[in-house]
C-alpha cells in the first residue's frame, strides 16, 4: 500500500498541503502565499500520486473536502492572485468547518473522492463526541517530544516570511505526530496493547471478504455492518430496504435486550437477572441498577457497565504496567 500522510492549513493569506511519503522518507510542501503560487504543482503531484492512501487525522471531514473543492474548481481560477486564491481556499475551509458544528453532511461522500483517504480519527471512532480526540491531546497521550499550537492566527494579514515558516513547521509537525499514530494503527510499536494489532489491515480484509467499504469505519460500525448484511441475507431482503433511524419508543423493555444464551449459575446472579429482564428502561429516565459481587460494586446504566470503586494510587514500575482495558472488535481469521 502505497501512503502519503498529509495535513493542510488554511490562512487568509497562505494555504499550504503539507505531505510526507513514508516509502522515500521525503516531505513535500506546497503553498499559495504572497510569494508563492504553486496550486498547479499541487495538482501535478496529486495526479502522479493518484494510486496512493492519503492519510490523516479527521480528514474525511476537512482536509478531504477542502482538497477536492479546490481538484474541482482550480481550471477556473486562473485570473486570480496568489493572495485571492488563498483567502478563497480560508473562506471554503471556514464553511466546511460551520457545516461540520452543526452536523451538515460534507458535500463530497468519501466514495466520491478523487484522492483515497484514510482517516484514524474515524477509524478509532473520535468522531464519536463522547470520545472525541484532538490531534494535540493525542501528541501528548503519545508522550511526543513537541507539542505545538498554531503559531499564527487565521486571519492574520500582512504575514511575514518568519510567519509563514512558522507555519510550514506547524504543519510539518502535526503531519509526523500523525505518522506516528499511524503506525500505532498498524501495529508498529512496542505498546502491548497496540504492537502487532494491524487495524488497517484488518479492514481491508474484512472489506475484501465481505464486501463492506469499511477502511474508515470504527469498530463498532464494522461490527454494525456486518450485522445488517447478515440479517439482510437471513431475511432476504436489500440493504436500502432496512428500516429506517428515526422510530421513537417510550420505553424498552430490558428483557428484549438480554441474549436468551445469557445464564448464571450463582443464586446473586440469577436473582439478578431476573430482576433486570422484569425491568422496563425509558428514554428520558435515569436508569441505574447496582448488584454487590466479590467485595465489588458493579451499576448498570445506560452507559454500559462501570465499577465503583474507592480512590486508589496505582504506580507502573519495572514489573507492572498500568493497561487500560475496553472492549472492541475482534475478528479471527485463519
Amino acid at each position: 500500500m502505497k501512503l502519503l500522510i498529509f495535513d493542510i492549513e488554511t490562512l487568509k493569506e497562505m494555504f499550504l498541503i503539507g505531505i510526507y511519503e513514508p516509502s522515500t522518507d521525503m516531505y513535500f510542501e506546497f503553498e499559495i502565499s504572497a510569494e508563492r503560487d504553486e496550486l498547479h504543482s499541487f495538482i501535478s503531484f496529486t495526479e502522479t500520486h493518484s494510486d496512493c492512501f492519503w492519510v490523516g487525522y479527521n480528514n474525511l471531514r476537512f482536509d478531504s473536502q477542502v482538497v477536492e473543492w479546490i481538484l474541482r474548481n482550480a481550471e477556473e481560477w486562473y485570473s486570480y492572485g496568489s493572495l485571492e486564491l488563498a483567502a478563497m481556499i480560508a473562506q471554503k475551509a471556514a464553511d466546511v468547518i460551520h457545516d461540520a458544528n452543526y452536523e451538515v453532511l460534507p458535500e463530497y461522500s468519501e466514495h466520491n473522492l478523487t484522492l483515497k483517504q484514510i482517516d484514524l480519527f474515524k477509524i478509532h471512532h473520535y468522531d464519536n463526541k463522547n470520545r472525541r480526540v484532538s490531534l494535540k491531546r493525542l501528541e501528548f497521550e503519545m508522550d511526543l517530544e513537541n507539542i505545538e499550537e498554531m503559531p499564527v492566527h487565521h486571519l492574520k494579514e500582512n504575514m511575514t516570511f518568519e510567519e509563514r515558516q512558522l507555519t510550514r513547521d506547524y504543519c510539518k509537525n502535526d503531519i509526523m505526530a500523525t505518522y506516528e499514530f499511524y503506525k500505532i494503527t498498524i501495529g508498529d510499536t512496542t505498546h502491548p496493547l497496540y504492537r502487532g494489532n494491524n487495524q488497517i489491515e484488518l479492514r481491508m480484509d474484512i472489506q475484501e471478504e465481505f464486501n463492506i467499504p469499511c477502511l474508515n469505519y470504527s469498530d463498532s460500525k464494522i461490527g454494525d455492518e456486518m450485522i445488517k448484511k447478515y440479517y439482510c441475507e437471513e431475511k432476504r431482503i436489500d440493504y436500502k430496504d432496512l428500516p429506517k433511524k428515526g422510530y421513537f419508543r417510550k420505553s424498552i423493555a430490558v428483557k428484549n435486550c438480554i441474549a436468551s444464551y445469557v445464564k448464571f449459575q450463582t443464586p446473586l446472579l440469577k436473582s439478578f437477572l431476573e430482576r433486570m429482564k422484569g425491568a422496563s428502561l425509558g428514554m428520558q429516565d435515569d436508569f441505574k441498577e447496582e448488584i454487590h459481587f466479590y467485595n465489588n460494586v458493579y451499576s448498570f446504566m445506560k452507559g454500559g457497565l462501570h465499577t465503583e470503586n474507592s480512590p486508589k494510587i496505582f504506580e507502573a514500575d519495572d514489573e507492572h504496567l498500568i493497561i487500560d482495558w475496553d472492549v472492541s472488535l475482534t475478528i479471527w481469521r485463519n
